[in-house]
């Protein structure tokens, strides 16, 4: 059974890393998708959102924007220590989003291996697991995985 954002399962939850950074699908046809900011004046992209923008710099013009459900690896390393509550070894990235914002990335669905990657790769969203808290919840946030067949 597929929990959702807030579902209880075993007495614990699924929580975001942070609130406002992105949306979890809640029902059957639903993609998740970041929430970005978009300035009317300009078009300048931003992730996560700003008040202001960050190129026109005119206040008042930003407004949300659904953005990042497909990428392109820009760059990425191997990480073999983690955090604790973290696992490792993972994949950390920069990722190239459709809209233009290149953002930083856990890239997950691939064994953390040099092989497993190619730089200019298209990447798709996917919300998951990052960690557990200290109650045992799951921590979840965007990640990206290679499409498949690419």
């Amino acid at each position: 059974m597929e929990t959702k954002l807030g579902d209880k399962f075993e007495g614990k939850k699924r929580v975001p890393v942070e609130e406002g950074l992105f949306h979890q699908p809640q029902a059957t046809g639903e993609e998740p998708y970041l929430i970005a900011a978009k300035c009317k004046k300009c078009g300048f992209t931003d992730f996560p959102g700003t008040p202001v923008c960050p190129r026109c710099v005119e206040p008042g013009t930003m407004e949300e924007a659904h953005i990042g459900k497909k990428g392109k690896l820009e760059t990425f390393s191997i990480v073999r220590s983690a955090l604790p509550g973290f696992t490792s070894p993972s994949i950390q990235s920069y990722v190239k989003l459709e809209e233009g914002p290149v953002i930083w990335s856990l890239i997950t669905g691939v064994e953390p291996s040099e092989d497993a990657l190619k730089i200019g790769m298209d990447l798709e969203l996917v919300i998951s697991k990052v960690r557990d808290d200290e109650d045992g919840n799951e921590i979840i946030s965007y990640q990206y995985q290679p499409v498949k067949g690419s």
